[in-house]
């Protein structure tokens, strides 16, 4: 017992680090190792979703089916079935996590996320309303991306519009109640676009917006991940002014930093990264809030590194619940966006409670 409990606390000091001081480069070599770990676990359990299934397969032939060396029907179930989804996951994963991490430094507020700030709903108000008014499918994988961005950067600006007054701060309390009570108001417009479906829309949307990983095509995948890729290009980019932020908007104007542009555009960053992801993997409203603090306890808050450590943490999320939903029999048929909500229900009650 004592081994064991050793090993926990290794283990607990190399992901929570120690309270000894540490130089620069030490921080910095132990928050890349954290993030090193972070990219293991993702891959470990990445390789357990294509074990598992109705069809079982060894780890080994799975590693031999992603080298080009499998059977008929062990490339049939990885590349036709399995792999997509799990890709999928993965990379809705980073993309929610990396805009939560965004909108959090930017209203400086552990309760922000694509979610809390309504972002999330209007994105997928306006791709319902495209089907249910304009095209009963959408048939190009480049236009749900940019539908759910046009829906985001609208929803953006309202709440932003609502929630502020000109010549006073920014009110991240103020923000976050105007996003949860248009986000009600999406839903209730949602709700009523979806009398005009038919059945199998309906059905269809219905599962969309509960998290249903859906975009299962490699062509919406490679939209996905072309689109993310950009986006989170010029976030990384922008590490630097996000940190500057998070110290506060007058000690990053002292600074030097454009608060309103550097505002705005790291903004319409984080918005283009969750649009996208509730474009193809539905509506994953906690995973944007979850994943970032979880992030947040191993590596830091220095956005340099929160960025990646928080997709990471995100995807390993998804990941885990789309396993059990697709494998454990009293979850079967469940979308893995209800999965993934009821689990952060109490960790969300936690912070609530800590921000009152």
């Amino acid at each position: 017992m004592d081994r064991i409990g050793r090993i926990v606390a290794r283990a607990g000091r190399f992901f929570l680090g120690s309270r000894r001081e540490q130089t620069p480069a030490a921080r910095h070599k132990a928050r890349v190792m954290r993030i090193v770990a972070l990219a293991i676990l993702l891959l470990v359990v990445f390789l357990v979703g294509c074990c598992l299934g109705p069809y079982a397969l060894q780890i080994g032939d799975v590693v031999k089916t992603l080298l080009g060396q499998g059977t008929y029907k062990s490339n049939m179930v990885i590349f036709d079935f399995r792999l997509p989804r799990l890709c999928l996951a993965i990379l809705v994963g980073f993309g929610m996590g990396a805009s939560g991490v965004i909108m959090q430094g930017l209203l400086h507020n552990d309760l922000a996320s694509p979610g809390t700030l309504g972002v999330a709903d209007g994105s997928s108000l306006f791709v319902t309303l495209y089907v249910a008014l304009v095209s009963k499918q959408i048939d190009e994988p480049m236009l749900l991306p940019v539908l759910a961005l046009i829906g985001g950067l609208i929803s953006a600006g309202i709440i932003y519009l609502l929630g502020t007054k000109k010549g006073k701060p920014i009110s991240s309390t103020k923000l976050i109640m105007t996003g949860v009570a248009m986000g009600a108001c999406y839903g209730a417009v949602a709700t009523f676009a979806m009398y005009v479906l038919d059945e199998s829309q309906l059905e269809f949307i219905q599962r969309w917006q509960a998290g249903e990983l859906w975009g299962t095509e490699w062509q919406y995948i490679r939209v996905l991940f072309i689109w993310l890729v950009v986006f989170g290009f010029f976030a990384v980019r922008n590490a630097r002014i996000l940190n500057a932020i998070n110290l506060g908007y007058d000690i990053a104007t002292g600074l030097g930093v454009n608060v309103k542009l550097a505002f705005s555009g790291l903004a319409f960053l984080a918005v283009g990264m969750s649009s996208a992801s509730v474009a193809f993997g539905g509506n994953f409203f906690f995973l944007g809030l979850i994943g970032p603090h979880i992030a947040r306890r191993i590596v830091g808050s220095d956005t340099r590194y929160l960025l990646p450590a928080a997709g990471v943490t995100s995807s390993v999320i998804i990941v885990a619940a789309n396993i059990l939903v697709e494998n454990v029999e009293w979850f079967i048929n469940i979308p893995t966006g209800i999965f993934v909500s009821i689990l952060a229900v109490p960790y969300f009650l936690y912070l609530l409670m800590r921000a009152a």
